[in-house]
């Protein structure tokens, strides 16, 4: 029995939620002989509809996915409760609770270590000083969704031997046909030339520095400016689009000229993969999870400065050359060659060992 903790994810889209997915469709058949049950929150969505397999069971667990610490103690009773009826292995995201070793085997995926960089909040700073070493060192085995974040927890925590299971696009995303790009652009009310940023309006994927990088270079050429994640306003030649399906999202990548990705710390950085896997290149902030993309082979990535606030503006350096019309568009514009198969492999690995 594997137990797989999905109750932080809610509804809205987000890239923890997008590999949870990605891997249990695939993990049911590399292990056919175990039962995954996958335990989501009361208000969190639930599954997709297609997330189905002989050997995968769902769940709802009376947690919000939003409760923080009240979900983590409750999850925390949970799997006590659900390890006194069978021994299991608990496959979850980066947080924990984890339980005991010796009852159970417990798979850690790192997403990221933004609480180290300040972001996340007091308590889950608190927390990833405080706590997280011993949450890291009491699991069976830590999984990275990254090189950069494997480096990470090597010298930020002294992780032994942390397993690569990199994150990649899903199959959507690839290059639509020009009458798919066509429809997409119709039904979000995109025209003409557009830039798109891929983010929720967040303090760490600092939108606010593209939209001054667009303002100060394209909006003057009459390029539109899509902004693609909660949070955002409409406001001039600023279009908002949410709750995008990956087949829309992935023709609005690949009718931009650009997509600006200027967060200021990432794990990994789906939307930088996901334009590249869609044909158009991409201007990011130079950050490790943007230059490890760069080491893994990736081409028309242009990564620019990291973005700073001036006063009560953001600004982004580098990124008013990058978009540059002397700069031009990359020829050749390529993703990593990371794969969720891949990566679903390397995690039933992990499971088996």
């Amino acid at each position: 029995m594997i137990v797989v903790d999905a109750t932080p994810y809610g509804p809205e889209p987000s890239g923890t939620k997008r590999r949870c997915v990605e891997l249990l469709k695939r993990l049911p058949s590399r292990c056919p002989h175990d039962v995954f049950e996958v335990h989501w929150a009361k208000d969190g969505g639930g599954p997709p509809p297609d997330l189905v397999a002989d050997n995968l069971v769902h769940a709802t667990v009376g947690v919000s996915c939003r409760g923080g610490a009240l979900r983590w103690a409750a999850r925390a009773a949970d799997l006590r409760r659900r390890r006194r009826a069978a021994a299991f292995t608990h496959l979850l995201v980066d947080h924990g609770p984890v339980p005991a070793r010796a009852k159970c085997r417990t798979i850690v995926t790192v997403h990221d270590l933004r609480f180290l960089h300040g972001f996340g909040g007091p308590a889950r700073m608190a927390y990833g000083r405080l706590r997280y070493r011993r949450v890291l060192h009491r699991a069976a085995r830590v999984v990275a969704v990254s090189s950069a974040v494997r480096d990470e927890l090597v010298s930020a925590y002294g992780v032994v031997d942390p397993v690569l299971a990199r994150n990649a696009p899903a199959d959507a995303f690839r290059r639509p046909t020009t009458k798919e790009i066509a429809a997409a652009r119709a039904r979000w009310s995109v025209a003409g030339d557009y830039v798109v940023v891929v983010a929720r309006n967040e303090r760490r994927k600092t939108a606010a520095a593209a939209v001054d990088a667009w303002r100060r270079v394209l909006e003057p050429k009459r390029v539109t400016l899509l902004l693609v994640g909660e949070g955002h306003r409409p406001r001039g030649n600023v279009v908002v689009a949410r709750d995008v399906p990956d087949h829309d999202l992935a023709a609005l990548y690949a009718g931009a000229l650009w997509t600006l990705a200027p967060s200021r710390y990432e794990g990994y950085d789906l939307p930088v993969a996901e334009s590249l896997a869609c044909g158009t290149p991409v201007v990011a902030s130079d950050i490790p999870a943007h230059r490890a993309l760069l080491a893994e082979g990736a081409q028309g990535l242009v990564l620019a400065g990291v973005p700073r606030r001036a006063g009560l503006r953001w600004t982004w350096p580098g990124a008013v050359e990058a978009l540059t019309a002397s700069r031009g568009r990359p020829a050749t514009v390529r993703g990593s060659p990371a794969t969720w198969d891949s990566a679903a492999d390397a995690v039933a690995a992990a499971l088996g060992a």
